[in-house]
């Protein structure tokens, strides 16, 4: 279940987000709500919330 913030979209307060992974290809990272889990593909383009089947898949290596 998302918690109120990530319901909202990918926002401040940024500290609620922790770094998980980074793709070394692209500006891309994978951040992960530390409230409720919800992961999240941050770029230089407009976040977007992924599941954790888009995430492995982005972002093999990471440990989801």
């Amino acid at each position: 279940m998302l918690c109120t913030d990530c319901q909202s979209g990918y926002h401040a307060p940024y500290d609620r987000f922790e770094r998980v992974a980074a793709n070394p290809h692209q500006p891309s990272f994978l951040m992960r709500c530390k409230l409720c889990g919800a992961l999240w593909n941050e770029t230089s383009g407009a976040p977007e919330r992924l599941t954790r089947t888009h995430a492995r898949e982005l972002y093999p290596r990471a440990r989801i």
